[in-house]
């Protein structure tokens, strides 16, 4: 009977851990980024409405909490996408570590839908 070469197993992990994750990353930066400059303006657009007496500190407050809710759900969207490459990350990881024991040990996993 063979024996795991977990260096190996671990080595394969991380290099598909990492391409999963900075693939994922590199598709939400843009976005993320457009959205934090997008809410910092309109934070600023509305502070000087405020100023110049154009908005009262009622509709101020009620504008401002609209943000927050919008950039929530920007928030909850990357959120959303950060699960599925973590998902993807198990099943790549998985994947890696069932190949390696059915070589070395010459028995499969069982290798379901998660």
């Amino acid at each position: 009977m063979a024996k795991l070469d977990f260096t190996k197993i671990l080595n394969e992990s991380f290099i598909v851990s990492k391409d999963i994750l900075k693939k994922s990353w590199n598709k939400l930066e843009p976005y993320a980024e457009h959205e934090f400059r997008q809410f910092t303006e309109n934070a600023e657009f509305l502070a000087s409405l405020k100023l110049a007496g154009q908005i009262g500190e009622e509709e101020l407050a009620a504008r401002v909490e609209i943000q927050r809710l919008s950039l929530k759900n920007v928030l909850l969207t990357i959120e959303g996408i950060g699960l599925v490459a973590a998902q993807n990350v198990v099943n790549a990881v998985f994947s890696i570590v069932q190949k390696a024991i059915e070589s070395a040990l010459n028995i499969a996993l069982p290798f379901g839908a998660v």
